[in-house]
């Protein structure tokens, strides 16, 4: 790997860490109605230093125009927060609360005119034309933490397009830190994500839950379940098939 990508987010360091500060605000304002304010003060901090020291760890998986790259740089806050919070002796599920509706108030958060015009953009073709072929470039494996995965093609009908993924650069992190158990949680932030931009989405299988893919669909007119309390989704069900 050139220098250029080792050093790729600590380059980056003050935008990043500045944007990190914003979700860090968001977070406490979630946890108020849970936890000791001295509490908030210890793990908000903690999440802040520990991000912070990830930054040279993360791998390179594509520039500023990678989708990945703000993938990878969501999976080092997930992390952050799960180190600070585990310390603490808080619980996987309690933690994934948590991250949950942060990510659920950071979306909310958002003025209208960008969640419309973030929404508008999902289901545009240029939007489709793009993750087709960052798809096919993912099979590559030229980086080898990287997402992997294929573009599938709706029928305008059950849904307009998906994506499989077959390997996940976020799974990937969380095992190389000794975070995996977080992961099934960290997923459930894609319906927070699509339910806040009002976009249709749907999945039954996840990596993080053993399955071989996650099979994410992308659908019009259709109403995003939120992802909390998980047991509800297809995708968290004990008996559903890991090989279906």
């Amino acid at each position: 790997m050139s220098r250029k990508r080792e050093s790729y987010y600590v380059a980056q360091k003050e935008k990043i860490m500045k944007d990190f500060g914003q979700l860090i605000m968001i977070a406490r304002t979630t946890a108020k109605t849970r936890l000791d304010p001295k509490l908030i003060d210890a793990l908000t901090e903690k999440a802040y230093s520990e991000y912070e020291n990830l930054l040279p760890q993360l791998p390179y998986v594509g520039d500023e125009k990678s989708p990945f790259t703000r993938l990878n740089l969501d999976s080092a806050a997930t992390v952050a927060f799960y180190k600070a919070c585990r310390e603490s002796g808080m619980e996987p599920r309690e933690i994934g609360q948590w991250i949950y509706e942060v990510g659920e108030a950071y979306i909310n958060s958002m003025s209208w005119i960008k969640r419309r015009l973030a929404r508008r953009m999902v289901f545009s073709e240029s939007y489709k034309r793009k993750w087709k072929k960052r798809m096919t470039e993912t099979q590559t494996r030229e980086y080898p933490e990287n997402w992997v995965g294929q573009y599938v093609e709706g029928d305008g009908k059950t849904f307009e397009y998906g994506l499989d993924f077959t390997e996940c650069g976020c799974l990937k992190l969380f095992r190389k830190l000794g975070c995996e158990e977080i992961a099934p949680y960290a997923c459930l932030n894609d319906f927070a994500r699509m339910r806040g931009l009002n976009v249709g989405f749907r999945r039954t299988r996840v990596l993080s839950r053993g399955h071989p893919k996650c099979d994410f669909r992308f659908v019009k007119d259709y109403k995003t379940p939120r992802g909390w309390p998980p047991e509800s989704l297809e995708e968290f069900k004990p008996g559903a098939s890991k090989h279906h």
